[in-house]
């Protein structure tokens, strides 16, 4: 069996156990008021106050451990006087009957109080258990503001998407982007907390924006030197996105200029043979002897 269902079963028991003495308790209670005068609407809440006494001191001294503060001395107070004024109501209804009886009519009493403090302690343990869980992630401190950061942004949680540089003029040499390596790596165990800030700030670095320090301290539970790190991790990622979608658009640009201008030479070509040799066309001047007479006309074949 697993813990949950051990514990879940401990519950249910403890809760069902705790009822059935609570309505026994309540009952001799109410008739132990009735037969000394109450009645009505008084006589059948002059047994809650006992027992409610217990719930609400219960809980008191529940909330303080949780905060890892000592129990008010007034909780306690309340917790012994709750469990005085029950035992006794149900010792009183029964000891009409002899010591038997009375033993037998405080016995709910006693179990009501018993399955009280039980529950309360599950509670305490169920609480306690995930700050021991968590008592190896390395703390982080308070948000620290950005001093040197531009007015209105000393505590923004994400960085606003930079725009993108200007497109770089092409120039006669073809080169391939060199991609400069960078000192951030993503070796050792920064590997596995930079893959995780990727898919929780999956939609800022989509906008082309960063999280800031702050926010990966909280959200990955980090402290700051990590975050700064992984923060650089993913500014030079970032980076380096950007700058092989640069070129490969550069790329893409050239390659169609030249394939136009190779579509474009063989028509030029074409055009040039259609005219023909200078000076046979419609305008080409009449030949002139040296005399100034015009020139004879050349034989054709």
């Amino acid at each position: 069996m697993s813990d949950r269902l051990i514990r879940a079963g401990a519950a249910l028991v403890v809760v069902t156990l705790g009822a059935i003495a609570a309505v026994i308790s309540y009952r001799h209670a109410y008739t132990l008021a009735v037969q000394h005068g109450e009645t009505g609407t008084t006589a059948a809440l002059v047994p809650v106050t006992a027992d409610g006494l217990l719930l609400v001191a219960g809980l008191v001294m529940l909330d303080a451990a949780r905060r890892g503060v000592p129990a008010p001395a007034l909780a306690r107070l309340a917790l012994a006087l709750g469990i005085v004024a029950t035992i006794a109501a149900n010792l009183a209804h029964g000891v009409a009957h002899g010591v038997v009886g009375a033993l037998v009519a405080a016995w709910p009493a006693v179990t009501l109080i018993l399955t009280v403090e039980l529950l309360m302690g599950m509670i305490r343990r169920a609480q306690a258990a995930p700050v021991s869980a968590m008592a190896d992630i390395e703390p982080f401190d308070e948000p620290e503001r950005w001093s040197g950061g531009p007015v209105g942004m000393e505590w923004r949680e994400t960085l606003p998407a930079v725009e993108s540089a200007p497109e770089v003029v092409e120039t006669a040499r073809e080169s391939a982007p060199e991609v400069v390596a960078t000192a951030i790596t993503e070796t050792g165990d920064l590997a596995p907390v930079v893959a995780t800030a990727r898919e929780r700030f999956a939609e800022t670095l989509a906008t082309g924006g960063l999280p800031s320090v702050r926010a990966l301290r909280r959200e990955l539970r980090i402290g700051h030197p990590r975050a700064v790190r992984v923060r650089a991790a993913l500014e030079a990622e970032t980076a380096r996105e950007s700058a092989l979608a640069t070129a490969g658009s550069g790329r893409d640009r050239r390659s169609r200029r030249r394939a136009g201008g190779a579509r474009g030479r063989p028509a030029a070509a074409a055009g040039r043979a259609d005219r023909g040799p200078a000076g046979a066309g419609r305008g080409a001047r009449p030949r002139r002897r040296a005399d100034g007479g015009p020139a004879p006309a050349r034989a054709t074949a």
